[in-house]
C-alpha cells in the first residue's frame, strides 16, 4: 500500500488535495478555450462535491443564482446534469438536486467536442471572408 492510500481504501488528504488541484487547473484551461466560467464551475463543483442544491452550488461556485439556472440549463442540454425534485423542509417551495450524469471525463470529451464544433465553424467562416474578399 502506498502512502496515499489509506488503509480502508478511501482517499487521503493528499489525494483530495491533488484532485482538487487537478480540477482547478482543468476548471482554467476549459475556460481559456471559451467555455463558459458558469458552465465549468457548476461542472466542476457537482464532480467535486456530488448531487447539490442550487444554493449549495451559488456558494461553492461563488456564482448568483441566475448564472446557476444558466448553467444548469446547457449542461442540461448538453445531457451532462440530472436534476430531481427534493421535498421542502416546511413550507416554502421544493428545491432541486443536480447532478452529473456520467463521469467528468466524458463531461470534458462533451465540452471539447462542442469546443471543436466553434472552431471548425470560425474556420468555415474565415475561408468565406477571404473568398468573399477576393473579388474586391
Amino acid at each position: 500500500m502506498s502512502e496515499s492510500e489509506s488503509v480502508d481504501g478511501s482517499r487521503t488528504s493528499a489525494q483530495i488535495n491533488s484532485v482538487k488541484s487537478q480540477a482547478f487547473a482543468l476548471t482554467d484551461a476549459l475556460i481559456d478555450l471559451g467555455v463558459s466560467v458558469g458552465v465549468v464551475r457548476v461542472m466542476i463543483c457537482l464532480y467535486l462535491n456530488g448531487e447539490t442544491t442550487s444554493k449549495n452550488l451559488q456558494a461553492s461556485c461563488e456564482l448568483r443564482q441566475p448564472e446557476i439556472s444558466t448553467a444548469i440549463k446547457q449542461l442540461t442540454d448538453l445531457s451532462l446534469v440530472t436534476t430531481r425534485r427534493s421535498g421542502s423542509e416546511g413550507r416554502g417551495r421544493p428545491s432541486h438536486l443536480y447532478n452529473l450524469c456520467m463521469p467528468i471525463n466524458s463531461c470534458v470529451e462533451i465540452l471539447l467536442s462542442d469546443v471543436e464544433e466553434r472552431i471548425q465553424a470560425m474556420k468555415n467562416g474565415v475561408l468565406k471572408v477571404e473568398r468573399l474578399t477576393q473579388g474586391l
